[in-house]
C-alpha cells in the first residue's frame, strides 16, 4: 500500500490523494469490528467505499465512490445503513469525523468547483465552514462541543495552515512549526489540536505537533528519521500517529504522552505501522504490515498487546476510527 494511499485515510481526504486510492484496481470496502462480530463489511452506494470515524452511538461516516466516479460523504446507521450526504453544490464529498451529537465534519466542492470544509447536521444539512481567504478548506475532526479542525488556504493560497472553528468563534488559524504549511487532523474535549507541520520552508517533511488552547504549536520530534504525522488525540491528551525511524524507514505508529513522549507500537512483522485513532480508555487502532504484500486493521491495546483485525478477504485493511466501546472503523480489500 502506497504512503500516500494511506495519507488519504490518515488525513484529510484531499482530491489530490483520493485519487491515489482511486487508482487502485481492487474493490474496497467500509468496515465495522467489534469484538463479537468481527469485521462486517458496511457496503456501498457505489463502487468503493472507506469509513473514517465512528461515534458512540454506532454512527459512522466516511466516502463512497458513485457511478459517475466521484467520492461521495455518507452516514450509516444500522437503522439505515448508508445514507449520501451531498455536496456544497459540486459534484464531490468526504466525511472524516462524527461527534456524540450526530455533527458531521469533513469537505465538499462547491458550485464554483473549490473544496470547502463542512459541517452536517440532520437538522441543518450541510453547512459551508469557508475558508480563511484562501479558495480551499478541509475539515477532519470535531469534538462534542462542536469545536472542529482541519487545514484551509490563506489569502492568494499562499499558506496552507490548520485551523480551529467553533459554532460562536470564526475559522482562525493555528501557525505552523516555521513553514508554510500545517494540517490539523484530530481535536480533543479540551480543543488540543493534532497534526503536522514542516520545520522550515525549505522541507517537505513535517514533525507531529500538539496545539492547546491558547497556547502555541508545540513539536514532538519523531522517532529516530525526519518525519512524523499526530493524526489523533483523546480527552487525557494521548496522542497517536506515525513517524519514520533512524535511517528515515520504515514507519511505526506511536503513543505520545507529555509524561513519557513518543513510543514505538512496533508491527506485527511487517516493516509499517500507523496509529489513526484513539478512544477515551486509550485504545488505538490502526493498520500494520504482515509482509510486504499484505497489511491488516490492528487493535493495540497497551504498549505491547496488539490484536489483529484481519481483512475482509483481500490483502490489506486499515483501522482509522475507534469509539469508546471499542467499535472500529476503517476500509478493507475484498478478495
Amino acid at each position: 500500500m502506497s504512503l500516500a494511499v494511506r495519507a488519504w485515510i490518515l488525513a484529510t481526504l484531499v482530491i489530490a490523494a483520493i485519487g491515489c486510492v482511486q487508482a487502485q484496481t481492487t474493490v474496497q470496502h467500509a468496515f465495522l469490528w467489534s469484538s463479537s462480530t468481527g469485521m462486517v463489511d458496511l457496503g456501498t452506494l457505489g463502487s468503493n467505499s472507506y469509513a473514517a470515524a465512528i461515534n458512540n452511538s454506532s454512527q459512522v461516516v466516511g466516502a463512497y465512490v458513485n457511478g459517475l466516479g466521484n467520492y461521495r460523504a455518507f452516514l450509516w446507521t444500522s437503522s439505515g445503513g448508508m445514507q449520501d450526504l451531498g455536496t456544497l453544490g459540486g459534484t464531490s464529498s468526504g466525511a472524516n469525523g462524527i461527534n456524540s451529537k450526530g455533527e458531521v465534519v469533513g469537505w465538499a466542492t462547491t458550485a464554483a468547483g473549490d473544496a470547502h470544509a463542512f459541517l452536517w447536521s440532520a437538522t441543518g444539512g450541510m453547512k459551508d465552514l469557508g475558508t480563511l481567504g484562501g479558495t480551499s478548506s478541509t475539515a477532519t475532526g470535531i469534538n462534542d462541543l462542536g469545536w472542529v479542525t482541519g487545514s484551509a488556504s490563506t489569502s492568494g493560497n499562499l499558506k496552507t495552515v490548520a485551523f480551529f472553528w467553533a459554532p460562536n468563534v470564526p475559522m482562525h488559524g493555528l501557525g505552523t512549526l516555521g513553514s508554510r504549511y500545517s494540517f490539523g487532523y484530530g481535536i480533543s474535549v479540551a480543543g488540543t489540536v493534532v497534526g503536522a507541520s514542516p520545520l522550515n520552508k525549505a522541507l517537505s517533511l513535517s514533525h507531529a505537533f500538539i496545539h492547546r488552547v491558547g497556547g502555541r504549536m508545540m513539536d514532538l520530534g519523531t522517532l529516530g528519521g525526519n518525519n512524523s504525522n499526530a493524526i489523533a488525540v483523546n480527552a487525557a491528551e494521548q496522542v497517536v500517529g506515525w513517524s519514520w525511524l533512524a535511517g528515515n524507514s520504515p514507519s511505526h505508529a506511536f503513543v505520545w504522552t507529555k509524561g513519557t513522549g513518543m513510543q514505538d507500537l512496533g508491527t506485527l512483522g511487517g516493516q509499517n505501522s500507523a496509529g489513526e485513532a484513539i478512544n477515551r480508555s486509550g485504545q488505538i487502532a490502526g493498520f500494520s504490515d504482515l509482509s510486504q504484500s499484505e497489511t491488516h486493521a490492528v487493535l493495540w491495546m497497551g504498549s505491547n498487546q496488539m490484536q489483529d483485525l484481519g481483512t475482509l478477504g483481500g490483502t490489506y485493511a486499515t483501522a482509522t476510527g475507534i469509539n469508546d466501546l471499542g467499535q472500529v472503523v476503517g476500509w478493507s480489500s475484498l478478495p
